[in-house]
């Protein structure tokens, strides 16, 4: 575990380093503070091993957004998983009857 975060920050280090070299111009003649590269699509790092991104940017643009959507009802629904738990004081498994009970409301850290 003494590991895990330095080697974890390392690995976000790393992949932030390499999204700045690819997103911002490099800082040589006329150059203003975070101005990015003139072929730069914000989102678009070139990371695309199986080649799924489109060619054209307004249909990247529509997959983006979808791809955002997406990723906003997950988190409502993950709010929704939280709020039922935390408003029955059962696990979601054993509302659906797959889990024994082993939830302990007065472990968590907020009390209704």
């Amino acid at each position: 575990m003494h590991i895990l975060y330095p080697g974890l920050a390392l690995l976000i280090g790393s992949l932030e380093y390499n999204r700045a070299l690819v997103a911002f111009a490099k800082p040589e003649g006329s150059f203003s503070f975070q101005q990015l590269s003139e072929d730069h699509y914000p989102g678009d790092v070139g990371f695309d091993p199986l080649g799924l991104k489109p060619d054209d940017a307004e249909e990247f643009a529509t997959i983006q957004t979808k791809e955002l959507q997406n990723g906003r009802l997950a988190m409502l629904g993950a709010a929704g998983i939280i709020a039922q738990e935390l408003t029955n004081g059962e696990e979601i498994f054993v509302n659906l009857g797959l889990a024994a009970d082993r939830f302990d409301p007065s472990s968590v850290p907020i009390q209704f």
